[in-house]
């Protein structure tokens, strides 16, 4: 069995309007598309947006114990928007589908692993004579993955199943958007959280406060509206940009300070669903990396277990829709300690490949007995200078003790600012020392972005 894995980071059915993206933020999703070489397996073929460093793919199919010559990596030539993303032009032109088409016999391919299986990926699936073997294609093919990225899709799911969400709404109209934001929460001395339908890792997101001082982790600012007038000068102003030119709806909740973002990753197969693993969501202000596991989900105070059941209840329609794939469910721990399930993305996401490195690069009972913290927006040397330099000062991952740093993803910028790494530790004190560590090697990696 072989896998096709095409790793497009961010699609129109995504984030909307794909202009919308600056170069360099396109770019650097094109790096992170790396990360999806941690899901790779004997045999796979991978296609990536931009050519990785030869030197990174051979670390990374070493630690996955498998051979880099049994692999193939593809990339499509440019298209519209340059390197950085796979949109269709560059999936679905002709030479490069027939490029593709040739791998994937010669590999045996008889199953697809995107990372988002978008309208693009249909086409190409179907092109390649995939269709029949794929999952949940049927419903895939009727952009359904589409219809469960949506943040009004997930609401009303989650609203079916009873699962705790934030006090919130759907809205297309902009008068009603500004009437219930201003009774439910501004006119109360509550802030709330405007979300685009569709985008990813807080980026479509914007906090409104009535009061200053409420720090916008989750999304990209915090505009204060004291009244009502405040209000419906920044509705007037934002409302193209928070509904995509009209095209789409908002969804409004109570933003809740001083949160910790947490979430369930599931898988829905055919028998039904299994649970791949949980963590805790660093946030700078948006997602710049991960714990994992959870530490909330030891805590005595906090019902983790009632959230991971709500994840898994959640899962359930989408099982009996059609979908077959991952789901990520996102969530927040209250100051009270109550847990809120804010958002699920059906596809694979930004934690997928810490838990592949942990199911088969960490190995053993991981979950339990390990830690692993990741770090994005990092700054690093070339490739091999920086493995180098983690060696010589002891901080490489070691396999006979199962502890040490991976990066995840190559630097691959002029300008820094495109690595990733993941510590694994004995526990998270230990951990943490380990990126303190890596931290001063490398003059503070971790920049803000």
């Amino acid at each position: 069995m072989a896998t096709l894995i095409i790793s497009n980071q961010r699609t129109e059915e995504m984030v909307g309007d794909l202009d919308s993206l600056t170069p360099e933020y396109r770019r650097y999703v094109g790096n992170q598309a790396q990360r999806m070489a941690w899901c790779l397996g004997e045999g796979d073929v991978l296609v990536l947006p931009t050519a990785p460093d030869e030197e990174f793919l051979r670390h990374v199919t070493g630690q996955l114990g498998i051979d880099r010559d049994a692999v193939r990596v593809l990339v499509p030539p440019p298209g519209r928007y340059g390197e950085g993303v796979l949109s269709r032009d560059r999936l679905c032109g002709e030479a490069f589908v027939g490029e593709l088409r040739e791998a994937v016999a010669a590999h045996g391919v008889d199953r697809v692993l995107p990372f988002h299986f978008d309208s693009s990926v249909a086409v190409l699936v179907r092109a390649l004579g995939l269709d029949g073997v794929t999952a949940g294609f049927g419903f895939l093919d009727q952009s359904g993955g589409r219809l469960l990225n949506s943040k009004a899709t997930f609401r009303a799911i989650a609203g079916g199943v009873g699962a705790p969400v934030p006090e919130g709404g759907v809205f297309t109209d902009q008068e009603d958007a500004a009437r219930f934001l201003w009774e439910r929460f501004l006119s109360r001395g509550l802030p709330a959280i405007l979300k685009q339908d569709f985008h990813v890792a807080g980026f479509g997101n914007e906090i409104v406060s009535p009061v200053a001082g409420v720090d916008p982790l989750g999304a990209q600012r915090t505009v204060v509206a004291a009244d009502r007038e405040e209000l419906e000068k920044y509705l007037t102003d934002r409302w193209p940009w928070l509904t995509d030119g009209g095209r789409g709806s908002v969804v409004i909740e109570h933003y809740v300070p001083e949160s910790v973002p947490v979430y369930a990753e599931l898988r829905v197969e055919e028998h039904g669903v299994e649970f791949t693993g949980h963590g805790e969501m660093r946030m700078k202000p948006v997602l710049n990396g991960l714990i994992v596991p959870a530490p909330s989900a030891s805590a005595d105070s906090v019902d983790f277990t009632g959230f991971l059941e709500a994840a898994a209840r959640m899962c359930e329609p989408l099982h009996a829709m059609g979908y077959r794939g991952i789901v990520s469910v996102d969530a927040i721990v209250t100051p009270d300690r109550d847990i809120l399930v804010n958002e699920f993305n059906c596809r694979t996401g930004g934690s997928t490949h810490i838990h592949r490195i942990g199911e088969r690069v960490v190995g053993g009972d991981y979950f339990t007995d390990r830690v692993l913290v990741e770090l994005r927006r990092c700054t690093f040397p070339p490739f091999a200078q920086t493995v180098r330099s983690l060696e010589e000062a002891g901080l490489g991952y070691d396999p006979a003790t199962r502890t040490g740093v991976l990066i995840t993803v190559d630097d691959d910028s002029p300008s820094g600012g495109f690595g990733e790494y993941c510590v694994v530790g004995e526990t998270l004190a230990h951990a943490e020392e380990l990126e303190e560590r890596v931290a001063r090697l490398f003059a503070g990696p971790g920049a803000e972005g």
